[in-house]
């Protein structure tokens, strides 16, 4: 286990907001350097949250957080494991972290210039190898929990079944090609799907939209072709592959999940957000105690309304083409429900804000974001 002094501890929170305001610049020479030498690493990244500058935001945010909490990193645990299960989905391993802090502290060093002493690399040195740690050993307790090794790694799925669900959305039902079991899942978690462009994989998470049957996967993608940068990933996916092909995926991954204490459950999803909560609300028997709210741009987008409508009866609320309000939000939305968000980030904000004006405690609503998380890799 890598050690750390408190005088370097002391280094390093002294020296954090550095990173915290120069962050992003710092983690753009990182990764230019990174790749430059180890161009295989490429296989692991999406290289349209690095072209739009999302990811090394996310890698820094990450870096400055542990930093400053380097005296109690316990509290961080929460997001060490959204990360990690982000890391196992992709198959990232133990021995890209010794790589990924090399050129981390020479991105530190280009950018500070003679600012870095020795005593500040040697000092982030330390402070990375210990969360890199913390990673590493949750991580490997996820790859322990698949069993087979080759549950592992990505997989060979078959595509058994292909449809339209909205004008931008399409569902894949996946089966499992070399034999192995499918194993179970926790509603509201993902796979990761990778296709192979040029020479160069790339890797997108889908979020499982149904209760698991024991034979098949099945993801809703959204088509990304109506802005700048279009979909890479699920444009392909959607002209080139069709029922029978072969996919490679991970097997199931995700901490954005039920609430097993809570009496009752409000899902609040904006346009594709609806994929995961798909799930959720599918899993319920009885959906006496479950809300769902779903605000799209315009009915034909509202994706799967006809089984919720057909489930929930008169608890499926469609907002199509408006925008929901606090006062809905205090009609529909019951104290003490664990209330569950998805959808894109300034959306997710806006609601945050109302729920927490309508008195809605902190701890009884959850996220999950369709872009980088606080990431270390």
């Amino acid at each position: 286990m890598t050690k750390i002094t408190e005088e370097q501890k002391q280094i390093v929170k002294s020296t954090a907001p550095i990173l915290k305001e120069h962050g992003k610049e710092i983690t753009a020479i990182f990764y230019k350097k990174m790749f430059a030498a180890h161009p295989e690493l490429l296989n692991y990244f999406n290289m349209t949250n690095q072209e739009i500058g999302t990811q090394p935001l996310a890698l820094a945010n990450t870096v400055y957080l542990a930093a400053e909490n380097i005296e109690q990193l316990k509290i961080l645990l929460p997001q060490v494991k959204t990360i990690a299960h982000k890391h196992r989905s992709l198959t990232i391993k133990a021995e890209h972290y010794p790589i990924v802090g090399e050129y981390l502290l020479k991105g530190i060093a280009e950018y500070l210039g003679d600012a870095a002493t020795p005593e500040i690399l040697d000092a982030w040195g330390a402070a990375y190898g210990i969360i890199a740690d913390i990673f590493i050993e949750v991580e490997q307790e996820m790859y322990d929990a698949l069993g087979d090794v080759r549950n592992r790694d990505f997989i060979a799925f078959k595509i058994a079944a292909k449809q339209d669900v909205a004008p931008n959305v399409f569902t894949l039902d996946l089966t499992r090609n070399d034999g192995g079991e499918l194993l179970d899942f926790a509603p509201g978690q993902y796979i990761s799907l990778r296709v192979k462009l040029g020479e160069l994989f790339h890797n997108r998470q889908y979020s499982l939209t149904k209760a698991f049957d024991g034979k098949t996967y099945q993801v809703a993608i959204k088509r990304e072709n109506e802005k700048e940068p279009t979909g890479v990933v699920s444009n392909h996916i959607y002209n080139n592959y069709q029922v029978g092909d072969t996919l490679l995926a991970t097997l199931p991954a995700g901490d954005f999940e039920l609430d097993a204490d809570a009496t009752s459950h409000v899902f609040i999803a904006g346009g594709i957000g609806i994929t995961p909560i798909a799930s959720m609300v599918s899993s319920f028997q009885n959906h006496d105690h479950v809300t769902l709210i779903h605000c799209v741009r315009s009915e034909e987008y509202a994706v799967f309304s006809q089984n919720f409508q057909s489930k929930l009866g008169e608890s499926y609320h469609q907002f199509a083409g408006k925008n929901i309000t606090k006062s809905d939000l205090e009609q529909l939305v019951t104290s003490g429900a664990a209330i569950y968000l998805c959808g894109p980030v300034p959306f997710m904000q806006a609601v945050e804000v109302m729920l927490r004006e309508l008195g809605h405690d902190q701890d009884d609503i959850h996220f999950e974001a369709f872009q980088p998380a606080l990431s270390l890799v």
